[in-house]
């Protein structure tokens, strides 16, 4: 009889793949190992966080010496290259350690390592939370039902985060250059109006362009690369996503799948064409929507890191 596996999962902040690692029999555990692991069981892994990782990095080789070397110690990263903003010495002795088994991280950008092996595991859409609420892609083909031209939410206050200038800027100007054109946007700031769920996906479906720029965690960095979870999680609703370049965008989507843009003007020209052009907007949303339901929910992600930890025992005899 095989003994039930177990994925320790000790990041500061819970994965969200926590409850789809349950819903695939992998019972996980929150806390330290020693209280927690109990001894019938099989451990696939053990989580870090990543930041907890570059922090504290002698963390991974006292993990990695209480479940043994039978069992990989990882770490996903879901908002790189946030970890720029890091002290240098400690981004410099993290990845020279090489402490992890496996680096698992959205953005595979760089020269920075941090593991012996180096992963590209996405964002994904929470498809429980952002889903179609009981329209249809049908109903999504009605221009009728469109409130907004153009829309964008998400934090960008500045004042209070350096982070967010650039974002910011950018919607201030489109928003002047908008309503120049008389296209009738909204732009809401969630670091001062929270958003619930439900309000989210009421906004991404009455939109006929929804705008994804910049991240946080991209503050410094000389480009986006990996996709955050709005480029998952708007398709899934149905909407129509237009977003800056993201690197690893051919890695999730097919061309016909995707809309970007690389600067202001060519936001600007992509708008004016998509709205001229609705029903092939409307086209690329509902590919991408079925891709997001194929490919890319976070149930998908339990399954990819199930498949990336047993490649990895396979390897290694375990």
């Amino acid at each position: 009889m095989s003994r039930p596996k177990v994925f320790l999962d000790l990041a500061s902040k819970p994965t969200p793949l926590n409850a789809e690692l349950e819903q695939l029999g992998i019972r996980v555990l929150r806390g330290e190992v020693a209280a927690a692991v109990p001894p019938d069981c099989e451990v696939v892994a053990g989580l870090l966080g990543f930041y907890d990782y570059v922090s504290r990095p002698w963390r991974a080789w006292k993990l990695k010496r209480a479940l043994g070397p039978g069992v990989p110690v990882i770490a996903w990263n879901r908002d790189a290259p946030g970890y720029l903003n890091k002290r240098p010495w400690r981004l410099a002795l993290a990845s020279c350690l090489e402490g992890l088994d496996i680096y698992a991280t959205h953005a595979v950008t760089d020269d920075w390592r941090f593991g012996k092996e180096v992963a590209l595991l996405h964002n994904g859409a929470n498809i429980a939370a952002y889903n179609l609420a009981g329209r249809s892609l049908e109903s999504l083909r009605e221009e009728g039902n469109y409130r907004y031209d153009v829309t964008f939410f998400g934090a960008m206050n500045a004042d209070r985060y350096k982070e967010y200038l650039p974002r910011e800027r950018f919607f201030g100007a489109l928003g002047q250059a908008l309503e120049s054109r008389g296209i009738n946007y909204r732009f809401i700031d969630t670091s001062r109006t929270p958003m619930s769920v439900a309000e989210q996906v009421e906004l991404v479906q009455t939109s006929r362009i929804n705008i994804n720029y910049g991240a946080g965690c991209e503050y410094g960095a000389p480009m986006g690369y990996g996709l955050p979870e709005r480029c998952f999680g708007i398709p899934a609703c149905g909407g129509f996503l237009l977003s800056d370049y993201r690197l690893h965008a051919a890695d999730a989507f097919a061309a016909d799948e995707w809309a970007d843009y690389t600067d202001l003007e060519q936001a600007l020209q992509r708008i004016d064409y998509y709205l001229g052009n609705f029903a092939e907007a409307r086209a690329i949303a509902e590919r991408a929507y079925r891709r997001v339901l194929a490919c890319h929910s976070y149930r998908h992600r339990a399954e990819e890191l199930l498949a990336l930890l047993a490649d990895w025992r396979r390897r290694h005899g375990a």
